[in-house]
């Protein structure tokens, strides 16, 4: 592990959200000015009816990163991430790797095999975590499949969404 992990994980405490994280999310996510921001109330959900499948990064006690997950009806063996943001200040550390690592391993006990995530083709960032944390779980990956197309945003609105998929075997051993 390098010198930044190790560090990291002193410093950082990895939990499942309370629900007034919510509006911590929020602000994070809107800062990120690369995510779509959802309203305060999507945020306040997710901690409260999702918390078992998302995670809160904490540093001397203020949420500092987070990740917004679900199982999606049908896919048991299946967390579907809705959200991964870092705070500004955190980033370039690993911290997305290591709260979706984190994640992952928790999830074991609910029987967790695959990570669906969708990613806009231009989203380079994202692409890159979701490739270094199948590397680090050792698992393969795809990313072809379009999950949802750009006509089911509306014209010129958005572009396609991309199923990235890992799984089915993770190494947990880490």
């Amino acid at each position: 592990m390098n010198t930044k992990k190790s560090q990291l994980s002193d410093s950082i405490i990895f939990r499942p959200p309370k629900t007034d994280d919510g509006k911590y999310f929020w602000e994070i996510a809107k800062a990120s000015k690369t995510l779509d921001v959802n309203s305060i109330y999507h945020y306040l959900i997710m901690c409260r009816h999702f918390g078992k499948t998302c995670l809160a990064a904490e540093k001397q006690g203020r949420v500092v990163g987070f990740i917004t997950a679900y199982i999606p009806p049908g896919s048991p063996d299946t967390v579907f991430v809705w959200q991964v943001a870092v705070d500004e200040k955190e980033r370039g550390q690993g911290l997305g790797v290591q709260m979706l690592v984190t994640l992952f391993k928790k999830l074991k006990i609910l029987n967790i095999k695959h990570l669906d995530a969708t990613i806009t083709p231009s989203n380079q960032a994202s692409i890159k975590l979701f490739m270094a944390v199948a590397r680090e779980l050792k698992s393969s990956f795809e990313f072809e499949k379009e999950f949802f197309p750009a006509v089911n945003f509306g014209e010129n609105i958005h572009e396609p969404e991309i199923l990235f998929h890992i799984g089915p075997e993770f190494s947990l051993t880490l």
